[in-house]
């Protein structure tokens, strides 16, 4: 059929290739199989394949470089990348060479349903549109540091090698602490301006007087002390990508000159009247929510519009628990290179006391602890004793969670009581299911009916959740 979607799975686990053909038959697609790349090039040569889910780890060929083959020649295909190597490395990489989308071992049924089905999405849109096929890109250049194991990190890497090869200004957003400059830098490593300068300002740490001609430059005598001409970083990032870290304290009358230089590619630099060009590249950071700003007229709308070209969000390391340890790990030996200090190892159980404490200063303030342990410690085994008060405060606080069990205890104590007093049965089904139904209809509300999402925020499988809602009926009011 014309309109039929034809997918290849090419991965050399039998039991992986079973519970994909299990799960995706069933959706109307056209399944061909594959266990290793010899078998795949035959289907790829010979069937209208649209969408193919390939393993990293083949043998006689790496996935990536089957991947980049197959994209060369099938410039139309939709790639997902099934591995269980989620590497930095491996994710940029395939996302830059142009795959689809990219999802670890082991993996949830329903992720990869909503990966794939976004791919049809995508393939009739284009059947539809009748689009120009896509040519991707197959840099390979990658940067370091950015560490990580969770679904948003994942997403981040992702954004980097989508919009990394290209010269569409980015806006990145998030907390303090949470490694903006180093997606920056990321991206900038990723792009056709690697070999050229990258050169960051933060907008928040040079006071507004001195901030235009640090932008711009300026010639001699432009004001007292100017005793020579200085070039900007407008100027100095000309070929390169000039990253202005902090964009929302950026003066409102600096704002405009920012926006003429972004429109028109041209600046002055002060006390001066020559015309310079630029061909620089913009990415942005901040902190702040600039549409509030722009609310307050403390940031130009226009500005703004012109800078959130693509934006990237940075999320907190409090939200993503899960990474900790991964970077912890990457921190320690980090530290014994730049500290020069003997190896150290953290206790399992201090792992309990760091994940439960929230890091308002996220990735940054993570770093500076495990410095600071490598320093202290002399026993090569970082333990609970050695940890900072703030750090295990939090886990106390957090154990005793005494407002929480407090409310349920007041609400459910009169319950409990009549049902002592009046010889009522079945009396934990009942407790369980009053405070399951509420809960579970808040977070599905919260999570915009997102099983899959919700479930892994429980930490149930998703078809515990199910069986939960259909028990409960717990249904998304029409």
């Amino acid at each position: 059929m014309k309109n039929q979607i034809h997918i290849l799975i090419l991965d050399d686990e039998k039991n992986i290739r079973w519970v994909l053909e299990k799960t995706l038959t069933p959706l109307g697609y056209t399944l061909h199989i594959a266990e290793n790349p010899k078998e795949g090039w035959q289907i790829l040569n010979h069937q209208p394949i649209d969408i193919a889910l390939i393993d990293i780890n083949l043998p006689f060929q790496d996935g990536l470089e089957f991947t980049g083959k197959a994209l060369k020649e099938h410039p139309e295909l939709l790639v997902i990348i099934i591995t269980a190597q989620s590497t930095m490395h491996n994710t940029i990489h395939s996302m830059k060479m142009g795959a689809f989308d990219y999802i670890p071992k082991p993996f949830d049924i329903q992720e990869v349903e909503e990966v794939v089905a976004k791919a049809v999405e995508t393939t009739k849109f284009r059947r539809d549109k009748d689009n120009q096929k896509q040519k991707m890109s197959s840099v390979s250049a990658l940067g370091e540091g950015l560490v990580g194991q969770s679904r948003m990190i994942r997403d981040n890497l992702k954004a980097i090698g989508r919009v990394g090869p290209t010269d569409v200004t980015v806006l990145i957003l998030g907390e303090s602490g949470t490694g903006k400059e180093l997606i920056a830098r990321t991206i900038h490593q990723n792009s056709k301006r690697s070999r050229q300068p990258f050169i960051a300002i933060n907008c928040a740490a040079i006071p507004s007087e001195l901030l235009e001609s640090e932008l711009f430059g300026h010639e001699k005598g432009a004001f007292t002390g100017a005793v020579e001409r200085k070039r900007g970083k407008l100027e100095i990032a000309s070929a390169g990508t000039l990253f202005l870290d902090e964009i929302g304290d950026m003066p409102i009358s600096l704002q405009s000159k920012l926006l003429r230089v972004l429109q028109e590619k041209v600046f002055e630099r002060v006390g001066g009247h020559e015309l310079i060009s630029t061909n620089m590249r913009v990415i942005a950071a901040t902190h702040q929510n600039l549409e509030q700003l722009i609310t307050q007229e403390r940031f130009r709308a226009d500005l703004y519009y012109r800078l959130n070209v693509f934006s990237i969000l940075v999320p907190p390391l409090r939200e993503r628990p899960e990474d900790i340890m991964v970077l912890c790990e990457y921190f320690l030996k980090k530290g014994e290179k730049e500290l020069a200090v003997s190896p150290k190892k953290i206790a399992p159980q201090v792992f309990e006391y760091l994940i439960k404490y929230a890091w308002p200063g996220n990735v940054r303030e993570l770093e500076n602890t495990i410095k600071s342990l490598m320093i202290t410690n002399i026993s090569g085994i970082i333990s609970i004793e050695d940890l900072p008060k703030n750090v295990l405060q939090s886990k106390k606080i957090s154990s005793e969670n005494n407002g929480l069990e407090d409310l349920i205890y007041a609400e459910i104590q009169t319950i409990v009581k009549e049902y002592v007093k009046n010889g009522g049965n079945h009396l934990m089904d009942i407790i369980v299911h009053q405070v399951e139904r509420p809960l579970l209809r808040i977070l599905l509300e919260e999570t915009k009916w997102n099983q899959f999402k919700a479930s892994k925020i429980l930490g149930i499988n998703r078809n515990t959740l199910r069986k939960k809602l259909e028990i409960l009926e717990v249904k998304k009011d029409v």
